[in-house]
């Protein structure tokens, strides 16, 4: 089920990849407040003492990457907009791998979606982004087992694949699409996902369960799929962070 569903079909199907999740239903769109209040009732009556995760070891995307990604969902136009932008201003980026570009359309459409949605905070991290990226596409070309796979794997196209990623994310010279994308990127990113990543956390930590904090996700997780998201912690930063909440707390500031 595993291997034919989630590590096959989720990366084949990408009209929106924020469902393509561990135990996900990638054609259901939400719930309805009404099948929320009726599935805590019988988790509180049957499974108090379920695990409430919204991030594991096995995780495709962090959930902080999945907020901003649903965000395309309420603004199907300009996301229309950009990918047709962005597809104009890559075309000479890609390779003929027999008698076709690479890579293909769905890659490329994944690819997009992954970029708002992971697209780093600040430009430190920004600079080790792109091998992040070139890793997480040739994952999931191999996943998909479309043009190549873990066993058969199919050199010229994830060279073209790996190629395309570096030269569209090649930030500099005449390259507009790097720019164009990080200003949609980091303006979803605004607007949108801040309420949404509250919002789920409260959920998890208030609805009928154990919540489960994945390590690092204390903190915004912009990770993709392992080995992605099982980089080394700043658990240091994160014990800083804690004691300088306190300390205001302590001082009655915020």
């Amino acid at each position: 089920m595993a291997k034919g569903l989630e590590d096959t079909a989720f990366y084949r199907f990408n009209r929106l990849i924020s469902l393509n999740e561990v135990g996900g239903e990638p054609g259901k769109f939400g719930v309805s407040l009404e099948e929320i209040h009726e599935t805590n009732r019988s988790a509180a009556e049957h499974w108090p003492h379920r695990m409430l995760a919204s991030a594991t070891h096995d995780t495709k995307r962090g959930e902080d990457v999945r907020a901003r990604i649903n965000v395309l969902s309420e603004m199907p136009a300009e996301w229309r907009k950009a990918v047709a932008r962005w597809s104009q201003l890559n075309r000479n980026k890609k390779t003929l791998v027999g008698n076709a570009p690479a890579p293909d359309a769905n890659a490329e459409y994944l690819f997009y979606q992954t970029l708002v949605g992971a697209w780093p905070a600040d430009a430190e991290n920004e600079k080790a982004f792109c091998a992040r990226a070139v890793a997480f596409m040739l994952k999931a070309a191999k996943e998909a087992k479309v043009h190549t796979n873990w066993t058969e794997p199919n050199a010229a196209y994830e060279k073209a694949l790996q190629d395309f990623v570096e030269r569209a994310l090649a930030d500099g010279g005449e390259n507009s699409f790097v720019a164009d994308a990080r200003r949609f990127a980091r303006r979803v990113a605004f607007f949108w996902p801040v309420y949404n990543s509250l919002a789920q956390t409260l959920l998890k930590i208030t609805c009928p369960g154990v919540p489960d904090f994945y390590q690092g996700s204390e903190l915004w997780d912009l990770s993709l799929v392992d080995p992605d998201n099982r980089r080394p912690v700043d658990y240091s930063m994160r014990g800083k962070m804690l004691s300088d909440l306190k300390a205001k707390f302590k001082r009655g500031t915020r």
